[in-house]
């Protein structure tokens, strides 16, 4: 026999049953909504690492080309380097050694020291200090039966060369744009030839033949042990817009004619700033080198991941005030302030006086701290455009020592404005 429920509890019972239906529905739904919310987030993860990937494959690309970008411009833009290709440089010297037979090479990216197989050294404007130590290396190797040629204008650097030759640079009163030779090179005559120079030779030796000279020598040579040095003030006679000049190509060959075909020759790359490395570090090595970037590109993509997934460990704090930046006008009064409370006006003129030399001097190579007399007669031969009467007057106001405010402000208007006057072509 059935047992029926009486009504009331059978409504009650319904209820239930409807209630815990619309129970598991809901969790279904919010299950479904969960599943849907991670599925999302590891989508959004994925993305965000291969953007992140991407990228790090766009920088390590871009710092590979720009790293070789500046290797080539090193190469390429420094003067009378065997490098390079530009007007000012070597390489058709080099590679014409090359190809009448000779074996032309480089002394670079290591210590300075020249193999026993090699005949003749070009040593060509060195922009690094030729210490004494090296002088005398290279002038013992040419004891033993070898061929130097060192040109140099003279500049800031130090030839060591030169000072163990007892030889001196001195700027010409003229530019000279051709040189001509006094006595015939290795049974070649030569008319002139071709060399942009503006600076001569100054020797007390009287054992050297002179060869060319503008008003001073030009050109030297002398004999040194077994071996021959050749002296010129004129790096551009081998440049490779000068060796395009018929004459400065036989000049060229003269010289290469010197030591038996087929010799080694070098040029010396080590002192015009391709010198190795100091010592390595592993800071540098993280900077410079491939594994170096892949450590710290993948370091910043695990940051950059991090970033972009975390938390933050509390609420936000608010910065209760900004504080404002200082400009920098208010540097340079502070520091015009101090200066003018310590009184230190002689400090001021004598800095806006080595500026001036400097500026006026760093297109003809003039040490800024000569004498302001021998200055200014190097540089008004130069550029006699310019007035000798009013540099004097400028150059003693601004050595002044009892100079008061208003002379201070006008003697430094006045070298200001005339250290700005273009030079006339």
């Amino acid at each position: 026999m059935k047992k029926f429920l009486p009504p009331h509890d059978a409504t009650l019972a319904h209820i239930a049953i409807r209630r815990a239906s619309c129970a598991n529905v809901a969790d279904a739904t919010l299950a479904h909504i969960a599943i849907r919310r991670a599925s999302c987030a590891n989508v959004a993860d994925v993305l965000v690492l291969v953007a992140l990937l991407a990228l790090l494959a766009g920088l390590g690309a871009f710092t590979a080309i720009h790293q070789e970008q500046l290797r080539q411009a090193d190469q390429v833009f420094v003067p009378f380097s065997s490098h390079s290709s530009l007007s000012n440089g070597t390489l058709a010297l080099y590679e014409w050694a090359n190809a009448l037979g000779y074996r032309a090479e480089r002394i670079e990216n290591t210590a300075f020291r020249i193999d026993g197989d090699i005949k003749l050294l070009f040593v060509l404007a060195p922009r690094a200090t030729i210490e004494p130590g090296e002088a005398r290396y290279i002038l013992q190797w040419v004891e033993r039966g070898n061929v130097l040629f060192a040109a140099d204008s003279g500049s800031f650097t130090t030839n060591g060369l030169f000072r163990e030759l007892d030889i001196e640079t001195d700027a010409l009163d003229n530019v000279a744009n051709r040189v001509a030779l006094q006595q015939p090179l290795v049974n070649t005559t030569l008319p002139d030839l071709a060399a942009e120079d503006f600076s001569g030779l100054q020797t007390r030796r009287d054992d050297v033949v002179l060869y060319s000279a503008a008003g001073e020598p030009i050109l030297l040579r002398l004999a040194h042990g077994k071996g021959t040095i050749w002296i010129s003030a004129a790096p551009a006679l081998l440049s490779n817009q000068n060796l395009s000049d018929a004459n400065n190509a036989k000049f060229a060959r003269a010289l290469l004619a010197s030591v038996p075909n087929g010799s080694a020759i070098a040029f010396d790359e080590y002192h015009l700033g391709f010198q190795p490395q100091g010592g390595s570090t592993l800071l540098s090595a993280v900077y410079n080198s491939p594994w170096g970037w892949g450590i710290f590109f993948a370091g910043l993509v695990v940051f950059g991941y991090l970033l972009l997934n975390g938390q933050r460990f509390g609420r936000t704090v608010p910065v209760q005030r900004t504080l404002a930046r200082r400009t920098p006008s208010e540097y340079v009064v502070s520091m015009a302030n101090l200066f003018r409370r310590a009184n230190q006006r002689g400090m001021v003129l004598q800095h806006y006086r080595h500026a001036l030399k400097r500026r006026l001097g760093r297109p003809f190579h003039l040490n800024p701290e000569l004498s302001d007399e021998r200055f200014i007669e190097l540089i008004t031969r130069m550029r006699p455009e310019l007035d000798r009467a009013e540099l004097v007057h400028i150059l003693n106001g601004l050595r002044r020592t009892d100079a008061t405010e208003a002379d201070l402000v006008k003697s430094v208007a006045a070298s200001v404005t005339f250290g700005a006057r273009p030079i006339r072509k």
